[in-house]
This record gives C-alpha cells, sequence and structure tokens, in this order.
C-alpha cells in the first residue's frame, strides 16, 4: 500500500487513499495512524466536508478565498497531512469535490511508511 501512497486497513485487508471515507462509517475518514506505520484508521471528521478546517470551532472552506484569511496568513494554505491534522504551509492541499491532490503524496510519512 505505501507504494501506492496507500493506507492499509486491517479489517478487510485493503489499501486506501487517506483522508477519504474508504471503508469507514459515514462521517468518518480514514486516516494512518501515528508513527509512519501505513495502517489506515477510522477517526471522525473534524467538519462535514474534506475541503473544509476546523479552527477556532469553526468549520471553514479552504477554497473560500473571503475567508482563507481566518485559517492562514499572506501566501500559506490549509494543508491536511495524512494523519486528518492540518497546519498553514506553502504549497496548498485540499481535498476539491472529495480527491486527493498529489502534494498528499508528497508528505515526507511517506519514506518511513512500512505497511505492504
Amino acid at each position: 500500500c505505501c507504494k501506492e501512497r496507500r493506507l492499509y486497513y486491517g479489517e478487510d485487508g485493503q489499501c486506501y487513499l487517506p483522508l477519504q471515507q474508504g471503508p469507514c462509517e459515514q462521517g468518518e475518514w480514514i486516516i494512518m495512524d501515528k508513527g509512519g506505520s501505513g495502517l489506515g484508521i477510522c477517526r471522525k471528521t473534524p467538519c462535514e466536508s474534506n475541503i473544509e478546517f476546523l479552527k477556532d470551532g469553526q468549520c471553514i472552506f479552504g477554497v473560500d478565498l473571503t475567508k482563507r484569511e481566518l485559517l492562514c496568513e499572506g501566501n500559506m494554505r490549509p494543508w491536511y497531512s495524512v494523519y486528518g491534522e492540518w497546519e498553514c504551509k506553502t504549497r496548498y492541499l485540499s481535498l476539491p469535490f472529495g480527491s486527493i491532490s498529489d502534494k498528499t503524496t508528497q508528505d515526507p510519512v511517506w519514506q518511513d511508511c512500512r505497511s505492504s
């Protein structure tokens, strides 16, 4: 799975893209378990959409140019890691229309990924 930048989900033996619903229940997404193991775990999503970012109790669309400054300053953009956590980075990662950006696959965690 790691070679394909996907997470191994032990309950069904399949590989899934991170930050998608995958095998998880409604309102959850599959993220990487901490430690770079490449194992996927289901966790509740912070907001209804995977292009929203939770800040100060409010879900803000990362693609909303009128509100993006509430998330990040200047040329910084909200960026989700494979752990489902976000921070402001100079490169842009969002999940428009449920598709993962190629930048997700550049997360350095994949270098240490150990699942099959």
